[in-house]
């Protein structure tokens, strides 16, 4: 039988999505979740710890694109601006390939990141990242390094299934340049980005699905941002995500697609 991971980015990004995650993995609609380590409050990390299982996994959502670092400005400059904050995605990459980013800083702050969500509790199953910086070219492979030295076992793969508008081909070609990288870790074979692009609805779920699950593929990862209400400036669609989740059509869906739902730690 298929298996889908059904992931929820973005744990401690802002309150909508914290709580939508938490309501949505309480009652078994979804089965993984990633954290950011910067953003989740000591409240919110507790409250994770209480909740995760077998069933629904935890991992770090690698996040060194938004925010301030769990490490002390003074202790990764080449991370962050004047003001102490992280770099956004692309002028991160750009400074990375300039040779402006220091390894050992990320390595530092990977590292506290792990070790923040650890102490509150958390046995994390695996890692992804914040707009999917460990698959950029050059600065993907550098951070899969990291996080395997580090003792992570298993990662997101990017595939942008069935995803063909202008983002998916360039995340799709990213990829491509980082797939020697996974070789360390447990990955589904593919990733669903579909609501990414479009609100979330049945048919959306299946024809994500229907692309992920080509032959070879054993077990496949929806991605997925659900939230109480949507975020300013955002193009995720975060209420239909999460009201499509709760219906609890998803598992119905998956079992008439061959598959079940299973966690990180099924792989």
């Amino acid at each position: 039988m298929k298996k889908l991971i059904i992931n929820c980015d973005d744990y401690g990004w802002d309150a909508p999505a914290t709580q939508a995650i938490l309501e949505l993995g309480a009652a078994g609609q979804v089965s993984s979740t990633t954290v950011m380590a910067n953003f989740a409050s000591a409240a919110e990390l507790r409250a994770l710890a209480r909740l995760a299982s077998p069933t629904l996994s935890v991992g770090l959502h690698l996040t060194l694109n938004a925010g301030q670092p769990l490490s002390a400005a003074s202790q990764v400059p080449s991370l962050v601006n004047a003001e102490g904050q992280f770099y956004p995605s692309s002028q991160l990459w750009q400074r990375f390939l300039q040779g402006k980013v220091r390894r050992t800083e990320l390595h530092l702050e990977v590292a506290a990141q792990l070790a923040h969500l650890a102490a509150a509790g958390l046995a994390l199953t695996h890692a992804d990242s914040h707009q999917h910086l460990h698959q950029y070219p050059l600065l993907g492979p550098a951070l899969l390094r990291i996080l395997a030295d580090l003792g992570v076992p298993r990662v997101r793969r990017l595939t942008a299934a069935g995803r063909l508008d202008g983002r998916g081909l360039v995340l799709q070609a990213f990829a491509k340049t980082s797939q020697g990288a996974l070789g360390p870790f447990r990955t589904p074979q593919a990733l669903i980005t579909t609501f990414s692009t479009e609100a979330a609805s049945a048919a959306a779920f299946q024809r994500g699905v229907a692309a992920a699950f080509q032959p070879g593929v054993r077990v496949a990862e929806f991605m997925s941002h659900p939230g109480l209400s949507e975020r300013p400036g955002s193009p995720l669609m975060r209420v239909p995500e999460y009201e499509f989740w709760r219906s609890g059509e998803a598992r119905e869906l998956l079992r008439e697609l061959g598959g079940e739902l299973v966690s990180y730690a099924a792989i």
